[in-house]
């Protein structure tokens, strides 16, 4: 939550005390005036999905609040982290299935036959804060 909100102070900040210009390339077409930025993090929530010999869990974060243009998909960037010392990630931290809505976010840990317990990873994800933070950018009209 102090992220989210070093966030808004950060826009806020920077909204009242210079005039800003957003502007978005060429690849993401839409109506310049309606671009948006929107930022949050989502923390606990994960979960193992899938079948098969890979370990990874997921979470679903979903970014309705910020109303983006049905049918459009914004661009999105993640980090991830925790609260304290642990090591967060394994081999590859990935988001799929974005939507105007939200995405899913994926952290593949291993093989089953390495030394990664699928339930353990999971309760180690919630239970050490693993946080993902993203900012989306897009158009809400």
């Amino acid at each position: 939550m102090k992220f989210f909100n070093m966030i808004i102070f950060t826009v806020l900040l920077v909204g009242v005390s210079h005039a800003f210009q957003l502007k978005m390339s060429n690849t993401v077409p839409g109506n310049a005036p309606c671009a948006q930025i929107c930022a949050g993090a989502k923390k606990g929530g994960w979960f193992s999905k899938g079948s098969g010999n890979t370990v990874y869990i997921q979470n679903d974060v979903n970014f309705s609040e910020c109303g983006f243009k049905a049918g459009t998909r914004p661009v999105v960037t993640t980090t991830l982290n925790d609260e304290g010392a642990y090591a967060v990630g394994g081999n590859i931290d990935n988001f799929f299935s974005a939507a105007n809505t939200g995405f899913q976010f994926e952290v593949l840990l291993g093989l089953s036959n390495d030394h990664y317990d699928r339930s353990d990873t999971v309760a180690t994800a919630n239970d050490k804060g693993w946080t993902i933070n993203w900012t989306a950018v897009g158009y809400i009209c």
